[in-house]
């Protein structure tokens, strides 16, 4: 099966990892019939891909009509055309992971192997600028660990990172897991992070259904190199831009009673697809399968994920580090424990 994305591709993540926006420096002129035919194959592919196959009829009727009353008539700027008609998308469709956008420059169809290998050495290098998507790493005060994740790339190439980050977290006594700024990314290093909070039998965590071939992937914890970080307390921060497989792994943890979400109620996209060439230098994200949590029956898609402890996203890691020593004082065994707590805890407090 192709690899998805619960973001949009690689690329895409990319983008949103590191804030770098491309502008080519071939944008051209639009006219009247391509227009039209970008249009018609945007059409088109929802009406082939998109999950739910009402929802892509009721998106093609309602772009028609905006198209008969001129609506796309005076804009010349391709760059304009994509960003009207991924606004109306989402308007019509409630589907934010649901993109439109121009760029000339954007490789197209197959490419030959040397080109590929070129792409995956750029890709690769402009992750290691953020870290492969984990830019921070650290012992708080009262030995509580932090781990910042950013975005979720390939398992093959950021795993090791991962295995590093949890090695180094081992020692710590509680764990908070900053999921803030994560928009998301591929559903098998969800897969492998989550898979560090369970013991060594399979907990089926998260399933994926495809509308092509009435296909679901099923998502168990699977084994990890180095130490696994169970019977310890892990707090997760989300914020509003949360998203897609940073709302999955918290919606994971939260599901499985293995973590406490602490923030604010997430972006709510939980349709996993791909990216489609539309043609005249136009691409769009069409989500095409949809998640289905084991325990809920359902995912997120359109409410986000809700913590436990509702706190503006800039207060949220205090209030979970405050959290996590409250917690390590209530089950601490002798005086020593109890006062290294309590005085970590009144200084994070003060800050």
């Amino acid at each position: 099966m192709k690899k998805q994305f619960l973001l949009a591709s690689a690329v895409v993540m990319l983008t949103l990892l590191i804030t770098q926006k491309v502008h080519s420096q071939r944008t051209k002129t639009l006219d009247k019939a391509t227009t039209n035919a970008v249009i018609n194959s945007l059409i088109k592919q929802l009406n082939d891909t998109y999950i739910f196959p009402e929802v892509a009829k009721t998106a093609e009727i309602k772009i028609r009509e905006y198209q008969k009353k001129g609506a796309y008539s005076k804009i010349s700027d391709p760059k304009e055309l994509a960003e009207t008609l991924k606004n109306q998308l989402r308007e019509i469709v409630k589907d934010k992971h649901l993109g439109v956008w121009y760029n000339p420059d954007m490789p197209s169809g197959p490419q030959d192997e040397a080109a590929e290998k070129a792409r995956e050495e750029q890709f690769m290098r402009r992750m290691g600028r953020v870290n492969l998507g984990f830019p921070k790493l650290d012992i708080l005060e009262g030995n509580v660990g932090y781990l910042k994740i950013d975005g979720f790339g390939p398992v093959d190439k950021v795993g090791e990172t991962v295995t590093g980050a949890m090695m180094y977290l081992a020692n710590t006594e509680a764990l908070i897991i900053d999921l803030r700024e994560n928009h998301g990314g591929e559903p098998e290093l969800v897969q492998y992070v989550a898979s560090y909070f369970f013991g060594d039998a399979p907990v089926h965590i998260n399933d994926l259904y495809y509308r092509k071939g009435n296909e679901t992937t099923e998502y168990w914890t699977i084994p990890v190199k180095g130490k696994k970080y169970i019977n310890k307390p892990v707090y997760v921060l989300t914020s509003s831009q949360t998203f897609s497989g940073g709302e999955e792994l918290a919606y994971d943890l939260q599901t499985q009673n293995r973590a406490t979400l602490v923030g604010e109620t997430t972006g709510g996209g939980a349709n996993p697809g791909g990216t489609v060439d539309l043609g005249n230098g136009f691409y769009a994200f069409i989500p095409d399968g949809r998640a289905i949590n084991p325990i809920t029956k359902t995912n997120w898609e359109g409410t986000g994920v809700k913590p436990e402890v509702a706190v503006p996203a800039a207060d949220a890691l205090k209030k979970a580090h405050v959290m996590a020593l409250e917690k390590l004082l209530e089950t601490a065994l002798d005086e020593e424990s109890k006062s290294y707590y309590q005085s970590n805890m009144e200084t994070v407090a003060k800050k």
